[in-house]
């Protein structure tokens, strides 16, 4: 994981590589030991990497790649490097070397532009054609490796984070309150737009490319598969697909295992990591060498309801070894708030930004550079009881009345209405009933998101906050409601910013953060199988504890009928203990108020009801207001806030006659 950038332009001053320079400074947190800025005709490009990412099995000992008239930033792991080789040899490319920049290269000279498509891993990179003065910028699905570009007058600018692109003097530093609002709210958002209006995020698994003269063009090279729409069926039984998701998912995590040495991988005791740190461990116990694997593990205390223990015990004895372990309680959730809004290019923070900083020092203490993960179980392996609505709408009647029966049903005709019969309801008219009901949602759950009471009704209109959200959620088309649940859930931009927040608080302490269930192949497989190997009843996740018979505890593997294993008590602590200082002090004369975007006297009074009554979601959303404001507070000296359009202009205008001038 580095820092990357490209500056791209017809006629590039000589001095841009100053800027070229201070934008790599601003990125130092993503690499410092090793650095270049290479000019070539038409661009100037760069790269920043940590000493301990030259070693094989990580990003490698070349900064800038060149050969002819082709130059490459990277910053990239690459999985399945024979099969890449393969059909690059396919194609009559080959790569010279094993190192992904070179990958990337060849890949490009056999595929052009779709290169990324053919890829496998977690990347992005920056290429130069200086032949066709084209630039090219790409993101694979999975989002952990983060891409940003603006455009300055007649250049192109692209860099590893906000901070990097901003660091050019050129690049207009006007906030956008749209989105803004949008990520205060926890709204669906933009999978491009950022906070900053210049400045514009590579989305996960998109191409973006630019010729001078013209705007940058996105093209999506990754699309959510489409999951079946069956309840049952499919090929093979769920014991045949379960032997088969083994073989996969083997695959995958062998893939992200360290090259040698140590690898930590942060276990839980629900499913999802315990998958991989079983076949993690069972992949080594079959080829011993010098690797193996480390469990890392959080400690809630009794009675809370992240607390875990006994299961995660259970699974590290299964395996004859131990896990080391974090104290919640030692790890503050919300210290140095303050802090770290001044640090984040975006208003939206990471909520467990604290404990996946400690779990990732953990990690780098015990001598591990790669850190693993379950992230992607819960999209890929479990869905709603949305899957109900889609048995009624489909007539599936007899079905529809075991699951109702095996779920524990509800207490009369209004549960299975609410939970049955609304979701089945077009998107259109269940809008309708919410505004006669005042804009309470007649179903729960639903992948449509409402802004909180306090942000003012006519900023959300002028804005269409309404609008914007059902334009950023995928369309229904022929997908029943669950498949399109899935899909939406495997995309969703904030799912994608937190993975990249994940990995960077990773990267920041020693170690690349990888999740080998976030793995194209295992994707695939998963959207393959029938609904009810996701859900039935009150079981979930049926197809991946069934493939994980025998390495894991028959207990652990067992159906339950709640869920385990989540920190929200320890979060809701840390929030009710910060919260009355920041908010008497904050609020009283907020900066989300002066842009419009809230009603101050709304906004404390939710405070005071949340602290009376307790209620976890209230608690979540004014949450991510605090820190909105928190990080407004910050940013707005250098920020230009607030101006009229015709200002806005004007500022355009000086800055496109005075770009790259520094």
């Amino acid at each position: 994981m580095s820092a990357v950038l490209g500056v791209f332009g017809e006629r590039v001053p000589p001095r841009v590589t100053e800027s070229a320079t201070r934008m790599l400074a601003a990125m130092a947190h993503r690499g410092r030991d090793r650095s270049i800025v290479h000019r070539v005709d038409g661009a100037v490009m760069g790269v920043a990497r940590q000493a301990w990412e030259l070693d094989p099995g990580f990003a490698g000992p070349v900064l800038v790649a060149r050969q002819d008239e082709l130059t490459v930033a990277a910053d990239a792991t690459l999985y399945y490097r024979r099969d890449l080789a393969r059909a690059l040899r396919a194609r009559g490319e080959y790569a010279g070397d094993d190192t992904s920049s070179a990958l990337i290269l060849a890949a490009y000279r056999a595929w052009g532009v779709e290169c990324a498509e053919h890829l496998e891993g977690d990347f992005a990179f920056v290429l130069w054609d200086a032949r066709r003065h084209l630039a090219l910028a790409a993101r694979d699905f999975g989002g952990k490796r983060p891409l940003f570009h603006a455009c300055a007058g007649d250049a192109w600018l692209v860099a590893s984070t906000i901070s990097g692109v901003l660091a050019c003097p050129a690049v207009s530093r006007e906030l956008d309150a749209t989105v803004i609002a949008e990520e205060m709210a926890a709204l669906t958002g933009s999978a491009d737009e950022t906070a900053w209006r210049a400045v514009r995020r590579v989305a996960p698994g998109s191409t973006v490319t630019w010729r001078g003269g013209a705007a940058p063009a996105s093209a999506t090279h990754w699309r959510p598969p489409a999951f079946a729409d069956t309840v049952t069926g499919g090929t093979g039984s769920l014991d045949d697909a379960a032997g088969e998701l083994r073989l996969v998912l083997r695959e995958a995590v062998s893939e992200r295992l360290a090259p040698r040495g140590r690898t930590a991988i942060c276990l839980s005791g629900g499913w999802d990591s315990p998958a991989v740190f079983a076949t993690a461990s069972q992949l080594l116990r079959e080829h011993s060498g010098r690797r193996s694997v480390h469990a890392l593990s959080v400690s809630f205390p009794p009675g809370d309801p992240g607390n875990e223990d006994e299961l995660i015990g259970a699974i590290v004895r299964y395996w004859r070894t131990d896990a080391h372990w974090l104290r919640a309680d030692e790890i503050p959730a919300l210290d140095g708030m303050e802090e770290r809004a001044t640090r984040r290019d975006e208003p939206f923070p990471h909520p467990f930004e604290a404990m996946n900083r400690a779990l990732a020092r953990a990690g780098v203490a015990m001598g591990a550079r790669v850190v693993l993960d379950g992230n992607g179980g819960d999209q890929l392996f479990q869905v709603s009881d949305v899957y109900l609505a889609d048995l009624l709408a489909g007539g599936r009647w007899r079905t529809l009345a075991r699951e109702w029966r095996a779920r524990g049903g509800g207490v009369g005709v209004r549960d299975f209405a609410r939970d049955v019969v609304a979701p089945a309801l077009p998107d259109w008219l269940l809008r309708a009933v919410d505004a006669v009901r005042g804009g309470a949602p007649l179903a729960g759950g639903g992948l449509e998101r409402r802004p909180p009471r306090w942000v003012r009704a006519d900023f959300a209109r002028r804005v269409g906050l309404a609008e914007r959200e059902r334009a950023h959620l995928p369309p229904r088309g022929r997908l029943s409601r669950a498949a399109r649940e899935s899909a939406c859930q495997l995309a969703r931009p904030t799912l994608g910013r937190m993975t990249a927040d994940v990995s960077a608080f990773a990267l920041e302490a020693g170690a690349e953060h990888r999740s080998p269930l976030h793995d194209a192949r295992v994707v695939r497989f998963a959207a393959s199988r029938p609904v009810l190997e996701r859900r039935s009843g009150v079981e979930t996740k049926r197809l991946l504890r069934r493939a994980m018979a025998g390495l894991l505890p028959a207990d652990v593997l067992a159906p339950r009928r709640v869920r385990t294993g989540v920190p929200i008590g320890y979060f809701l602590r840390a929030v009710r203990a910060h919260a009355p200082r920041l908010v008497e002090t904050l609020f009283r004369a907020p900066v989300l108020g002066e842009l419009g975007i809230i009603e101050p006297d709304a906004m404390r009074a939710a405070w005071d009801d949340v602290l009376r009554r307790g209620s976890a979601s209230g608690t979540v959303a004014l949450y991510l207001a605090l820190e909105t404001e928190l990080w407004l507070r910050a940013h707005r000296d250098g920020a230009d806030v607030g101006r009229s359009d015709e200002a806005r202009e004007d500022l355009s205008d000086h800055r496109a006659r005075a770009v790259l001038a520094t």
